[in-house]
């Protein structure tokens, strides 16, 4: 009896509605879709809900956009959000089949939003789903304003909180680390962004199990309370200094600190920090990453498998620079730095709507 197999069409009916309640994600219900004719009646396509408005970064003077700026309805900015997902073959037939690879997708209705795909023959329209294990890697947002929907410039990250799929979008909040370093949030619906945090320059913030987090400067991890208090969570790294921006970044259920630039014997180097789990507020050095590798970029920090994914190197760091300015690799095995002219796998976009 436990070796029988039920065909999805001999399902009760009534049960695929709770199913499809069940999914989150534009991949979840790609797939769902993707398994039978009968499966495929059940469920509407995916429909991505409209952008969220907040409250513009920089407030355009009303002489400048008048139909978007007045004394009653302020400047406002589109959220944004992308998916990057890993894609493995379920069924690989060469050795490289094995490496999987980065599919960053924008699930917004927008018209105007535009995918890219680089290089352009990796994903074809006879791309197939069933044929992939997807797991969801990260999230990243931008803003983009109501005048141009272009990415809003002077922003160093974007994050939204709560970052659930089921968290109903009117409840959402989000937080800005600006190019100067300061720190603003805004709730859905209000008027204007609001500067947080006092008089420190913060380079990162991060949702980590659950709660928001920030580093300054200095090294200076602050957890942020639902009522916007910054409360010190960490001590200042050793040696960091107001030149150096610093990243937060998740890897393995662990949280890390990446100091960009560490003056040492071998030059301007970075250094990495792993929060103690036993002594919680404490920073350890870390001289080795083993596998993984760090992605840091100005939209989103994440860590990878090299042996897992096509295009990284183990036991290096990847510094993705702002509006396509290049990446820079490093070892921390020898302590060098690559330039690379383009990162390929951290860029590449595709419009999954279209796959299916």
């Amino acid at each position: 009896m436990g070796d029988e197999r039920v065909e999805c069409s001999d399902l009760p009916e009534e049960l695929l509605p709770t199913i499809v309640k069940s999914l989150e994600t534009h991949i979840d219900f790609l797939r769902f879709r993707s398994v039978c004719n009968s499966w495929r009646s059940n469920c509407l396509p995916f429909t991505p809900a409209s952008p969220l408005e907040f409250p513009h970064p920089h407030p355009q003077p009303a002489d400048l956009a008048p139909w978007l700026t007045s004394e009653t309805a302020p400047a406002r900015a589109y959220l944004i959000e992308t998916t990057l997902y890993l894609m493995q073959r379920l069924n690989p037939s060469t050795s490289s089949d094995h490496k999987g690879m980065l599919i960053k997708v924008d699930d917004t209705n927008s018209s105007r939003n535009r995918y890219e795909s680089n290089p352009p023959h990796v994903l074809s329209n006879h791309f197939n789903l069933l044929d992939f294990r997807a797991l969801e890697l990260t999230k990243s947002y931008t803003l983009k304003s109501q005048l141009c929907f272009f990415p809003t410039r002077g922003l160093n990250k974007v994050i939204k909180f709560p970052n659930s799929a089921r968290t109903n979008g009117n409840d959402s909040a989000i937080f800005v680390v600006y190019s100067n370093g300061k720190l603003g949030f805004a709730r859905c619906g209000d008027e204007n962004m609001s500067i947080v945090g006092g008089r420190c320059i913060y380079d990162d913030v991060i949702v980590y199990k659950g709660q928001l987090y920030v580093v300054d400067r200095w090294g200076i991890v602050w957890l942020i309370r639902l009522e916007l208090e910054l409360v010190p969570f960490s001590q200042s790294i050793d040696g960091s200094d107001l030149c150096s921006p610093k990243y937060l970044v998740e890897s393995c259920g662990a949280l890390y600190v990446v100091d960009k630039e560490r003056r040492g014997r071998h030059g301007t180097t970075p250094k990495v920090y792993e929060l103690n789990e036993e002594e919680l507020g404490r920073w350890d050095l870390v001289n080795s990453l083993g596998d993984r590798a760090f992605v840091l970029g100005y939209d989103c920090c994440f860590s990878v498998s090299a042996e897992e994914f096509s295009g990284f190197k183990r036991n290096c760091i990847y510094f993705t620079e702002q509006y396509g300015s290049g990446t820079r690799v490093f070892n921390l095995e020898d302590r060098r730095f690559e330039d690379l002219a383009y990162f390929q796998s951290s860029h590449l976009a595709w419009p999954l709507s279209n796959l299916l």
